[in-house]
């Protein structure tokens, strides 16, 4: 029993090092992204980014959600999902209205701005839990409805959709899968091997000319161009792809406690208030300023630089109030209901 503990530590332990690393690429992809266009090797880095930052952090999503249940903690965890959403939904919708204007954006809150279509599959996530929990076999039901949502005659960016039911496998693995066990495996893995792994990938991209809404997974087949009866292939070779990489890249995840561990307790305030500096500095026009290797370089180390200043403490204690409010009315609430 003392093992399974020890196991138990040093497995959260690691997903708390892998959500740093993660929220860090989050970061990271969101400042090249206004480069891409102009330079190849951003383009193939940003891609490769792709192939494995989101897939895992729904996983460790996953993983943290083991606990969830539909009882006074797990609404409360609900509650401040929604809360996240309904904030940061209407003050970058309201900043994009008035400074930002970033192109081909709809206004409404059944269609998640930008990076927020997160909070929005998170919430689903957790609620799919209860239904699929009482399945046979949820994983392997989640992947074909992932691969048959594709063919949706409607936009898959409604309601997040698409990413939902996409992504939601990734959530299911980082909920049930044995992660002691698999870990083990994964730290066997040469890293001299994941590593041209990782740039076989990044080959491959480079090679492919794969359009980034694949990984993205917002998009219906229809919407992709590519309305054939096999297109659902298309997408398994995603998941592929996506697995692969993601091995890969746990494999190089530091496995013990350190400062990495404590910053990815806090990684809700980097991912939501980080678009708030990339989208000033694009609405600036400071990004077309940056055309050299130097410039570039520039922006690949202020991406780090950004993510490090907002998991501060005293960012964390200025911004507290609005990102951990003390939400306990429901208890209350269920309480009082209780002593009725």
């Amino acid at each position: 029993m003392i093992v399974d503990k020890e196991d138990k530590t040093a497995t959260n332990t690691f997903m708390l090092n892998t959500k740093f690393l993660l929220i860090l690429f989050v970061v990271i992809a969101n400042c090249i992204e206004p480069l891409v266009q102009q330079n190849a090797a951003l383009h193939v880095l940003y891609l490769g980014i792709y192939t494995f930052h989101i897939p895992m952090f729904v996983m460790v999503t996953g993983y943290f959600s083991r606990n969830f249940k539909l009882d006074v903690s797990g609404i409360q965890s609900l509650q401040l999902i929604f809360y996240h959403y309904l904030i940061f939904q209407s003050l970058y919708s309201l900043l994009d209205a008035l400074a930002f204007h970033a192109p081909s954006v709809r206004y409404s809150f059944f269609i998640p701005y930008s990076l927020l279509w997160f909070l929005f599959s998170h919430f689903c996530w957790r609620l799919l839990l209860l239904l699929f929990s009482k399945m046979k076999h949820p994983l392997g039901i989640s992947i074909i409805l992932g691969l048959l949502v594709g063919y949706a005659p409607f936009s898959g960016t409604m309601l997040s959709f698409s990413r939902t039911i996409v992504f939601f496998p990734f959530f299911l693995a980082g909920y049930y899968l044995q992660w002691d066990r698999i870990l083990k495996t994964i730290f066997r893995m040469n890293k001299y091997v994941s590593a041209m792994l990782l740039l076989s990938i990044l080959f491959l991209l480079h090679v492919m000319l794969l359009d980034p809404k694949w990984l993205y997974s917002s998009f219906t087949y229809i919407e992709l161009a590519s309305i054939h009866w096999y297109t659902g292939g298309y997408r398994l070779g995603i998941y592929l792809l996506e697995i692969v990489a993601s091995c890969c890249f746990l494999r190089f995840v530091p496995r013990t406690p350190s400062l990495l561990t404590e910053w990815g307790k806090h990684t809700v305030y980097v991912f939501l208030l980080h678009a708030l500096i990339t989208k000033t500095a694009i609405s600036m026009g400071l990004f077309t300023y940056v055309h050299t290797a130097v410039q570039i370089a520039l922006v690949l180390l202020l991406a780090p630089a950004m993510t490090w200043l907002l998991l501060q403490g005293w960012v964390r204690r200025l911004c507290k109030p609005l990102i951990e409010p003390n939400l306990t009315f429901w208890k209350r609430w269920i309480t009082d209901k209780h002593q009725i």
